[in-house]
């Protein structure tokens, strides 16, 4: 039960790490498995079996989801990119109030409120600031390559950063999702390269501030998200379609709430041990 929970954990946060506007760390941090996700990247060298116990499901099931996904997220990019961000802001939505509850487990402070509001501000007005370096489509070298591994890294490791929303903005989303697509190592390997300094450089930091101060860290996450929202919702359309579009939405809150009960029952999870 527990392996096929973190396979389905994984795979969808694989469809949110491929999603613009959408981050698999955001995901993590409102199912309320991103402090354990971190504790166990940390701490692969001294409880190596139960750190790989735990996150190599959820690597399966991320690998997977962006695999299965890419190809029908090229499609719906196309065909219905407002429905897509619809739904799954829907499933954001439906975690936050778990997500504060987590924020708030260690005690809350007033002063938390203003860190959330500082991050939502940074989140609104400074996606700008990673969407470096422009050049034409096409025209993209190694380097390029490892610097959006390294975009999907901050994406990936602090929540709420969307790093989908800031590729596309810089004009190389549709070329990763190409290479994903068809498995073209000239653009994967110095991406994956990126993405894993990115990570390496990020999680120790990240790990300190969830040891040393739960609540700010988890204030400032959620300032991420409802910055994240602010800056993609796409609106609900007029007339028929705003049936359809509230439909989806109220899906992504009832699956977000259904996969909630699932992780309920976290024994036998490193968050545990």
């Amino acid at each position: 039960m527990f392996i096929a929970r973190q396979l389905v954990l994984g795979f969808i946060m694989g469809i949110a790490a491929i999603t613009p506007g959408l981050s698999g760390g955001a995901l993590a941090a409102t199912l309320g498995i991103y402090g354990p996700i971190i504790r166990a990247l940390c701490s692969l060298t001294r409880t190596f079996k139960a750190s790989v116990s735990y996150l190599l499901p959820l690597a399966t099931g991320l690998a997977l989801g962006i695999l299965a996904f890419s190809r029908v997220m090229e499609w719906l990019m196309i065909t219905s990119p407002s429905q897509v961000t619809l739904l799954f802001l829907g499933f954001v939505a439906g975690s936050l109030p778990a997500l504060v509850r987590e924020a708030s487990s260690k005690g809350f402070r007033p002063r938390y409120l203003l860190a959330t509001f500082l991050a939502l501000l940074l989140m609104y007005r400074g996606a700008e600031l990673l969407a470096w370096p422009q050049v034409a489509e096409g025209n993209f070298t190694a380097l390029h390559y490892g610097y959006f591994g390294f975009i999907y890294a901050i994406g990936s490791v602090i929540p709420g950063i969307s790093s989908s929303f800031i590729l596309i903005h810089i004009g190389s989303f549709d070329d990763l999702l190409r290479a994903i697509n068809t498995m073209y190592l000239p653009v994967l390997i110095p991406a994956g390269l990126g993405f894993t300094l990115g990570a390496l450089l990020l999680v120790r930091a990240v790990e300190h501030m969830l040891a040393h101060h739960h609540g700010l860290t988890y204030f400032c996450i959620l300032g991420f998200l409802l910055g994240s929202g602010l800056l993609i919702w796409p609106g609900l359309s007029g007339g028929t379609m705003f049936l359809v579009d509230t439909a989806i939405f109220l899906g992504g809150v009832a699956l977000s709430a259904a996969l909630l009960r699932l992780m309920s029952h976290r024994d036998g999870a490193i968050a545990t041990r």
